[in-house]
């Protein structure tokens, strides 16, 4: 019997893997739980976008599961993503502050970017650690530890997530693979996503970095409702951003 929600809830994703649906009485006997608590999962995935449910079935969302690596979602909308970072550099970052920064290659553009004095940076990345080695404004970097994922760069597991849970940020600079008006923000891996919630928890605001490729997806999991971002910076149309504003009219939206 499995009783952790996310654990069963990857299971089940995992079950559907080449398959058109399953019957939701399925999943039950298959997870060894009763179908109330199938019910509860299918409900909490169906609203972060990764099932459909109809009529007793459940099958796969038409989501994004493949994982580029760091350099090729580097290059893809490079320009985009220095605009994004400048921004940030000049408008958002101030003297002092303690960043949590992800492995967003969006984030990671920030270190070609001048910055101001006293910054403490948090972060789960390889990539977002090596980036700030040299950099002129001289910030003090702090890498979690844990468990490093090949693919993305990131450490993951249980000394991540108590790095992040002992520590506190000014802001989090989040990035992802998606930013949808009805799915939230979301990405691909369940680990690092656990990681960008401990993030997020430790901050006192979440400001979402995402080029304008991002909005209208959805990837494999949430990673945050709207109600947990407090800024969005981006190069997205208006009229795409105001159908996310008109929802959550606490957001804050820095075109650029």
């Amino acid at each position: 019997m499995l009783t952790s929600a996310p654990l069963r809830q990857r299971r089940i994703l995992a079950f559907l893997e080449g398959r058109e649906f399953l019957r939701s009485s399925e999943l039950a006997g298959r997870l060894g739980v009763t179908p109330m608590t199938v019910w509860r999962d299918l409900v909490a995935m169906e609203e972060r976008g990764v099932v459909r449910r109809s009529r007793g079935r459940v099958a796969r969302a038409d989501v994004r599961v493949v994982e580029p690596d760091y350099s090729s979602k580097a290059d893809h909308a490079a320009a985009a993503k220095a605009r994004i970072a400048a921004y940030v550099a000049r408008h958002i970052i101030r003297e002092g502050d303690s960043l949590a920064m992800d492995g967003g290659t969006t984030v990671g553009a920030l270190a070609r970017e001048g910055l101001p004095a006293g910054l403490t940076i948090l972060t789960n990345s390889v990539h977002t650690a090596s980036a700030f080695l040299g950099h002129p404004s001289r910030p003090a970097v702090s890498a979690c530890g844990g468990l490093l994922r090949e693919q993305s760069g990131t450490f993951i597991g249980r000394e991540a997530l108590a790095f992040f849970g002992r520590r506190r940020a000014s802001s989090y600079l989040l990035s992802a693979t998606g930013a949808d008006a009805g799915a939230g923000v979301t990405d691909l891996t369940l680990e690092d996503n656990e990681v960008k919630q401990a993030m997020a928890a430790s901050a006192k605001e979440v400001v979402l970095l995402a080029d304008a490729s991002k909005f209208g997806e959805v990837s494999l999991l949430q990673v945050l409702p709207w109600r947990r971002i407090h800024r969005i910076v981006t190069d997205a149309s208006r009229s795409v951003l105001d159908k996310i504003a008109r929802k959550h009219t606490h957001l804050v939206v820095h075109r650029v």
